[in-house]
């Protein structure tokens, strides 16, 4: 099967103190504003610690809007873009075996992680996907890495992962699309033990129906 292709990590360095420019955020019909109280919750964990060089790891494809955002810290800025290996994380044929995940998610050697934003990417993933998944990304956290994700808690959800742009600490717009399939609704308990590298769990249910999640590498 094909493999995803590397992505250069894009690198940006705010220097202390400078104010980050607002984030372009482009308004669509369908558009949804999402209160996000653990990523707020989050950002000022960071921000207490402004002498900080951060790793910052987004799955997303590539967003202006994320490195805009991110641009408050002195951080290198590193973009994963998973969406087009999501269905070859897994495989039913035990014959062929999922490829390598240094195939699918290509990342610098050496390189600790402080952040990874997952957004609702592991909606996509079945239970073998996302163990290999988090086996793989807790190889390249730092101690005590934060991880953010979303997982949709309704019967159906968009039949593709959602945008989501940054708008301020606590506030989000996403961009769902209107065709639907069902949800795994995967409880607390399924992603403890499919990503064992992590615990220390924070999760609160949003009124659109996502559970926002922040736990810690171990």
């Amino acid at each position: 099967p094909a493999v995803a292709k590397a992505i250069p990590a894009m690198a940006l360095f705010s220097r202390r103190g400078r104010k980050a420019p607002p984030p372009p955020v482009t308004e669509e019909p369908g558009d949804h504003l999402l209160g996000s109280p653990a990523f707020g919750q989050l950002i000022e964990t960071l921000e207490k610690d402004p002498d900080r060089k951060y790793q910052i790891l987004d799955l997303a494809p590539a967003s202006g809007n994320h490195v805009a955002f991110f641009s408050r810290f002195r951080c290198r800025f590193h973009v994963g873009d998973l969406e087009d290996s999501l269905d070859q994380w897994s495989s039913d044929d035990e014959e062929e075996p999922p490829p390598d995940p240094s195939l699918l998610l290509p990342l610098e050697k050496g390189t600790a992680f402080d952040l990874v934003l997952l957004w609702d990417l592991l909606n996509y993933l079945d239970e073998e996907g996302i163990a290999r998944l988090g086996e793989h990304l807790r190889g390249y956290c730092a101690k005590d890495a934060w991880l953010h994700a979303f997982i949709h808690t309704r019967a159906t959800m968009p039949a593709q992962p959602v945008r989501f742009d940054l708008l301020e600490p606590g506030q989000m717009r996403w961009h769902p699309v209107d065709e639907t399939i069902t949800a795994p609704r995967y409880a607390q308990r399924v992603l403890e033990r499919l990503l064992p590298g992590f615990g220390d769990w924070k999760s609160r249910l949003l009124q659109n129906g996502l559970q926002e999640y922040l736990f810690r590498a171990r």
